[in-house]
């Protein structure tokens, strides 16, 4: 009986509505609705940020959209950027999505882009030049 309960009540998302502003760092493990202001990092599983919510802070997300203002880093697997949505900072993705009217401002990187950039440097021929 208990758990079927709290089954139903954690697909219901946390909501922070556009009246609400808020100084400080907020950690979700399930899905948030954020219509207001944040002044902070946002650690949250899944995240939409109304076309009134405002994000100033870094935010780490497995799902992230974006309708509103975000001025900070994202880290995210999936990022979708509505027409409303403005972006200054870099994205770092999996997936994106940028619908026309978005505005993004920073640098936008694929997670396996890291992995393919990276050059390896024996360290054994590097002394031997240095001899």
């Amino acid at each position: 009986m208990f758990n079927s309960f709290k089954s139903q009540t954690s697909s219901i998302p946390a909501i922070i509505t556009h009246t609400t502003q808020i100084s400080g760092d907020i950690t979700c493990e399930t899905e948030l609705q954020l219509d207001g202001s944040v002044q902070g990092n946002l650690n949250v599983n899944k995240l939409t940020i109304g076309s009134t919510g405002l994000v100033t802070g870094n935010i780490h997300s497995s799902d992230l959209t974006i309708h509103g203002k975000v001025e900070g880093d994202i880290h995210a697997k999936q990022v979708t950027l509505r027409p409303s949505a403005q972006v200054f900072g870099n994205i770092e993705h999996e997936t994106l999505t940028i619908e026309a009217g978005a505005h993004v401002e920073g640098k936008l990187t694929h997670h396996s882009e890291r992995a393919n950039n990276v050059t390896l440097i024996d360290s054994s021929a590097t002394q031997t030049t240095n001899n």
